[in-house]
């Protein structure tokens, strides 16, 4: 999922607006919910450098990489929870 910027690639993006026409109902519900969506994601990487795990000074081994982050991610959904 991508922001308008992505537009074009194979990624799922908002709606544009028309320009001669504004956004129906469904189309303004589909990019309220895509939003939402990502918001979600977004989030979550900021948290993700907010800790410095992703920081390069604190980069651990490109083999592990999958453990840390999953470490991470269930770090955060403790947190959450």
């Amino acid at each position: 999922m991508g922001d308008k910027g992505y537009i074009g690639t194979a990624m799922l993006t908002p709606i544009r607006k028309p320009k001669h026409r504004d956004l129906l109902d469904w189309e303004k519900d589909f990019n309220y919910h895509h939003n939402k969506k990502r918001a979600i994601v977004e989030h979550a990487i900021a948290n993700l450098t907010t800790w410095h795990i992703l920081h390069t000074d604190h980069r651990r081994p490109i083999d592990t990489f999958a453990t840390t982050i999953s470490a991470a991610l269930g770090l955060q959904f403790y947190r959450q929870a």
